[in-house]
């Protein structure tokens, strides 16, 4: 079991962001560690799960923006969790409550933007929430679309086509990316691909959620405590 602790970037310590590094640099090739500074620097929050002793074992970073007045966007960064630890929910649990910190501070409307890489991160949206876009066998209601094209038009320009970030970066170690038959047969697993067919090569698909109770399903609520 991991426990988490939810510090600000800029009081992260060089041990802890090394380790973070490290981390990331396990499951990617062409981690490089300029860029992994740079998205650092852009986001606010970090997420650090621990073991029992005290090592760190796991991240996520968040970054809030503004889309308008009245709609609030959380963006997540750099995130992963050493592999003994995938199938749990300890990083799952923390981030939704701290997200829901941010969401419940704001008047408006929160939703979370996601950019995954893979279908295990992918996986994260019908888990946990209702409603969730891009879906299988679902159109995308063109508000969502339009502030999702919005935002990732403005950060990442022309990297942006038809829902998918292509930014030639880091990319799963093949041996992470692997897909079994059991999976493929799973729809929304195949609609990532469908969507995403080159994510070994480090291409992102946008998705967006709204951060409400009413999105949440009972296993959301479950990992908010509600």
């Amino acid at each position: 079991m991991l426990f988490g602790k939810v510090k600000p970037i800029n009081e992260l310590s060089d041990t802890q962001i090394q380790t973070m590094f490290a981390i990331m640099q396990k499951y990617y090739d062409n981690f490089i560690w300029d860029n992994f500074i740079s998205d650092l620097k852009s986001k606010q929050d970090a997420i650090l799960l621990y073991d029992e002793n005290n090592c760190l074992r796991g991240f996520t970073t968040l970054a809030v923006f503004f889309h308008d007045e009245k709609i609030q966007l959380l963006f997540s960064g750099d995130t992963n969790i050493e592999k003994e630890y995938w199938g749990n929910n300890d990083l799952s649990q923390i981030w939704v409550k701290n997200a829901f910190v941010h969401a419940e501070k704001f008047r408006g409307t929160t939703y979370w933007l996601l950019l995954t890489k893979g279908y295990k991160t992918y996986k994260f949206l019908h888990t946990f929430f209702n409603s969730f876009y891009p879906r299988a066998n679902t159109k995308t209601p063109w508000y969502l679309q339009e502030i999702m094209h919005k935002f990732a038009t403005k950060k990442y320009g022309e990297q942006y086509q038809n829902g998918v970030i292509t930014t030639g970066k880091d990319y799963l170690k093949s041996e992470f990316a692997e897909i079994d038959e059991a999976k493929l047969k799973n729809k929304n697993t195949a609609f990532f691909l469908e969507k995403n067919p080159n994510f070994t090569k480090g291409d992102e698909l946008v998705c967006i959620t709204e951060l409400s109770l009413r999105n949440l399903n009972n296993l959301g609520r479950k990992m908010l405590g509600r």
